[in-house]
């Protein structure tokens, strides 16, 4: 009889043994992986961009392709990111700033100064001045970036914000 009490006593330390083991190594590992890869996931501050304002067409004209050049940090990663925006000049400060990318797969648009249309290289996209869409495949328009003058100088945000959208947001 005593036999049969030292295995259960025997089989509850053992599981008791390993529950205790088990939770540890779940605990820690959950902690050392929130510390890997945990900085992926904070999201990226949008920053203003200064760009070159150089000869910003009036609301008559086409768009000035800008550059804008920043560091951004992917986790642990610390880069030089560039992204292309079409900027035009409506009034004296106000400033319509477009995103390149396609809404459809990212490709990037160009500016087609005689049809006075953005267009899509890969599948034939259309978006008018405004950046709506005019044929093709894109879902949506052409999202937009905040843009601003200060001091005569042109400051573009990284972030950008659907047509339409609170241009304030994250910025």
């Amino acid at each position: 009889m005593s036999s049969t009490s030292d295995m259960n006593r025997r089989k509850f330390l053992e599981i008791g043994i390993y529950t205790i083991g088990g939770s540890i190594a779940a605990v820690s590992g959950a902690t050392l992986a929130g510390f890997a890869i945990g900085p992926s996931f904070n999201a990226q501050r949008a920053k203003w961009v200064e760009a070159d304002a150089g000869a910003l067409p009036g609301s008559d004209g086409g768009f000035a392709r800008v550059i804008l050049k920043y560091e951004t940090k992917d986790g642990w990663l610390t880069r030089e990111a560039r992204t292309l925006a079409y900027v035009r000049r409506n009034k004296k400060d106000d400033l319509i700033a477009i995103s390149a990318g396609c809404t459809h797969l990212g490709c990037i648009v160009t500016w087609d100064e005689v049809q006075q249309v953005f267009k899509c290289p890969c599948h034939d996209g259309r978006f008018d001045a405004e950046g709506n869409v005019l044929s093709g495949p894109p879902p949506a328009p052409l999202k937009r970036h905040p843009a601003k003058i200060e001091n005569g100088k042109l400051y573009v945000s990284t972030a950008t914000v659907p047509f339409g959208g609170e241009t304030s947001e994250g910025v």
